[in-house]
């Protein structure tokens, strides 16, 4: 018997150090940190949205080129307020112009939108999401790209990638009479290092029209790679690579192979647009102290402050909004942490208080 279990903890070692061994190449990282060769639904109709349950005309597929040459597929939605007013439902080849048209009035804002890993803009809890958006806010553009190597989009992710990804969506934006401060950035788990990437980019870079973003609102977010890749719950409550957090060397190692490191902690202190943070209290993946981290350092612009230190400061509020949810505010910067009580990784989208949060942070009181 003790043969045998020296045989299976030997075993078992071996595999996990094989796991940490292959982690360290580019390739693997790649497959486990984006997921995107994941497919579902397969062959996806991306030009006829009708398929997915929208209206005839009430979006179109585009196609946005990067700066280095990768083509992105990607839905434009048009305002709901808009399509009912120009009754397109029943309209045949209408003109390119008149999306345009609703993305440059300045009556209506735009929300880009950057998913999580796996699947793409198809999945049907995003297409929830794009409907839900559509339905409670009549004068907002929907624009959800797919990272290079999602869906039918070109090439193959990675850190730098997704960067020009957004980059370019902006652009593309920018181009058709859309200025930065009529821009929403809203990304879910892997999405909120790459809208929070792009909110920076847009604060500090000269080369934007104005600046910086409407808003920038992260759901279900990280601190960092570096941080999560030790805490991240590949099943419910078992962080597979928490164990090396007591190997220091051996963390630092790893560490030095990270490839992707979507530092999102060090930039958000950073971004200068309205923020909201919103994570579900039973999210199994992400721990909530990612969301935390991220409050803290955009309110204190430090790590070394807390919130119940900010609390007794008065520098945030904290309201409790019965069996939905726990709301931290401050004003100055204009930061608010949404906790819903009973959501978790996946469906934050599902919760009506997601959206009337949504609403305080883009002053909408209609």
């Amino acid at each position: 018997m003790l043969k045998a279990v020296i045989k299976i903890t030997g075993a078992l070692v071996a595999i996990y150090a094989a796991i940490i061994v292959i982690l360290s190449f580019d390739t693997p990282q790649r497959c486990l940190m984006f997921l995107h060769w994941v497919k579902f639904p397969l062959h996806p109709q991306y030009e006829a949205l009708e398929t997915f349950g929208f209206g005839h005309n009430a979006g179109r597929n585009i196609k946005i080129q990067t700066s280095d040459n990768v083509t992105l597929g990607a839905w434009h939605f048009l305002p709901s307020e808009y399509y009912e007013k120009l009754q397109l439902r029943t309209e045949t080849n209408v003109p390119e112009q008149i999306y345009d048209d609703a993305l440059g009035d300045s009556q209506y804002d735009t929300i880009i939108y950057f998913h999580g890993n796996a699947l793409d803009r198809t999945a049907p809890w995003r297409i929830d999401l794009y409907k839900q958006i559509l339905n409670r806010f009549g004068k907002v553009n929907i624009i959800t790209i797919d990272y290079r190597g999602f869906g039918d989009s070109e090439s193959t992710p990675s850190e730098s990638g997704l960067r020009l990804d957004a980059q370019a969506t902006l652009s593309w934006l920018n181009y058709r009479n859309v200025p930065n401060s009529r821009i929403i950035l809203s990304g879910h788990s892997l999405g909120t290092g790459v809208a929070t990437t792009l909110a920076y980019d847009m604060t500090l870079s000269g080369i934007y029209t104005d600046n910086p973003a409407k808003s920038l609102i992260l759901k279900a977010g990280y601190s960092s790679m570096a941080t999560l890749i030790f805490e991240y719950n590949v099943v419910p409550y078992f962080p597979i690579l928490s164990p090396l957090k007591r190997i220091p060397d051996l963390e630092q190692w790893l560490l030095s192979k990270l490839n992707h490191k979507f530092d999102s902690l060090s930039k958000i202190e950073h971004v200068t647009c309205p923020l909201l943070i919103i994570y579900g209290a039973t999210d199994m993946e992400i721990p909530i102290q990612n969301s935390h981290r991220l409050f803290i350092r955009a309110v204190s612009r430090t790590n070394n402050s807390s919130i119940e230190k900010l609390q007794a400061s008065n520098i945030i509020t904290r309201t409790i909004i019965p069996n939905e949810a726990i709301v931290y505010s401050s004003e100055n910067p204009k930061v608010t942490m949404v906790e819903l009580v009973t959501a978790h990784h996946n469906n934050v989208g599902y919760f009506d208080f997601t959206y009337q949060s949504m609403k305080d942070i883009l002053g909408i009181t209609e």
